[in-house]
């Protein structure tokens, strides 16, 4: 039987949108969680590295001030301040570099008070007054400051250059003996191996999440599609129910009229803007005489030859047409596109199948005819119920003229 299926919007909302909106939250939320979790892992990892570059530096620069205390700070207790004397220089260099070596120090630098610098091991900048460094200040009024950077070109206490290296600049303040402030050291530590390494872990542990987090979802999307298609089943049962005559598988009266009006719109839309194929016609079929079949065979009997009836109509028409039970033995036939020599053919052809084939009933023939009203769109209608009117008036014509006809 071909019974035209109505769009989803007509059928109600899509079980399907409830899908395609848990696979768009997944993935958003796969993306934003990994991202989330990256930047975390990443910040946390980075601050590691930092707080432990940062306790390294404070190590060294401790145990280095200890030892070289004499050499980098002169004056009396209580008024001592950091200044390295210029024949000092290359025998603290030395000592430095070799004292420094295991530490993956790259570069030091000692600041007296007002900002200057007064060893480095890069040689070149000692004397320099570096007054607008603001980590610097900070150092000289007491407090650490570490942070994390990455330079294109370092050179190390061997004074080889070392390219792309991530250093923690770590300023220490030095304190004399009363615990005053008289300068600072900055220390650069080479950690590109600890962070390619927090950079690895973190990658490892992204995937991992990432993984899960695909797993869980995918899980989830199994579920909730079953779940969908339950409720995609269950609603395609009740639209059909909503829709369709329960006895013969056809339009129910409400959707057959519904039908009719729309493609009376539609074809009213199409005259007005001058198109083609703005045509449609109605056919009213009624079984004659069924009321003998019922007392004769029964209502079960009669509920089998309405199926079979329906069945015989429904595989003569075309896929769009359309075809619904409009009450007791009476079919109303919906033929988008056609005019009214081209439906009354086709009443002919049902006519002519109805008649000429007959019956079987409980392994008994039965012959059957119909009378047939036939109508179709003219100019001058404003309503599909003024078709409507005329097929049903053309149907009782051909029932007061003797049944078995098509007017």
């Amino acid at each position: 039987m071909r019974l035209r299926i109505l769009p989803k919007t007509e059928a109600g909302k899509d079980p399907d949108a409830l899908l395609r909106l848990f696979v768009t939250i997944a993935l958003v939320s796969v993306v934003v969680i990994t991202l989330l979790a990256g930047y975390t892992f990443e910040e946390v990892l980075r601050r590691y590295v930092v707080s432990n570059a940062e306790e390294g530096a404070v190590s060294v620069s401790s145990a280095l001030l200890a030892v070289e205390r004499e050499r980098i700070t002169e004056g009396r207790e209580g008024s001592s301040r950091v200044e390295v004397k210029e024949p000092e220089l290359p025998g603290l260099d030395r000592r430095l570099r070799i004292f420094l070596a295991p530490f993956n120090i790259v570069k030091i630098k000692i600041y007296s008070a007002d900002y200057r610098i007064v060893y480095s091991t890069e040689a070149g900048l000692i004397g320099q007054s570096d007054r607008g460094n603001l980590r610097l200040a900070n150092a000289l009024r007491g407090a650490f400051d570490s942070k994390l950077e990455r330079k294109e070109e370092v050179k190390d206490l061997a004074r080889e250059s070392k390219f792309n290296v991530d250093v923690v600049e770590t300023y220490i303040p030095i304190r004399d003996s009363g615990g005053k402030v008289i300068g600072s050291f900055e220390v650069y530590i080479d950690v590109t191996k600890y962070r390619r390494e927090s950079h690895e872990a973190a990658a490892l542990s992204i995937g991992i999440l990432a993984a899960l987090l695909v797993t869980v979802f995918g899980i989830s999307y199994l579920l909730v599609r079953r779940g969908t298609k339950g409720i995609k089943e269950i609603q395609e049962v009740l639209r059909r129910q909503n829709i369709t005559d329960p006895l013969t598988g056809t339009f129910n009266k409400r959707q057959i009229e519904l039908l009719a009006r729309k493609e009376f719109s539609r074809a009213l839309r199409r005259r007005e803007k001058g198109l083609a194929d703005a045509e449609l016609g109605f056919i009213m079929i009624d079984i004659d005489r069924f009321k003998e079949v019922n007392d004769g065979y029964g209502h079960l009997a009669g509920d089998v030859l309405l199926q079979a009836f329906a069945e015989r109509i429904a595989g003569s028409l075309r896929s769009y047409d359309s075809i619904g039970r409009f009450g007791g033995e009476e079919f109303l036939v919906v033929l988008p596109g056609s005019d009214l020599e081209q439906s009354r053919a086709v009443a002919l052809k049902i006519w002519s199948l109805i008649r000429e084939e007959p019956f079987v009933i409980e392994g008994q023939t039965l012959r059957l005819t119909a009378s047939i009203g036939v109508s179709a769109f003219e100019s001058g209608d404003a309503d599909y119920l003024q078709v409507l009117k005329r097929a049903d008036q053309n149907l009782y014509a051909a029932k007061s003229g003797g049944r078995d006809r098509v007017v």
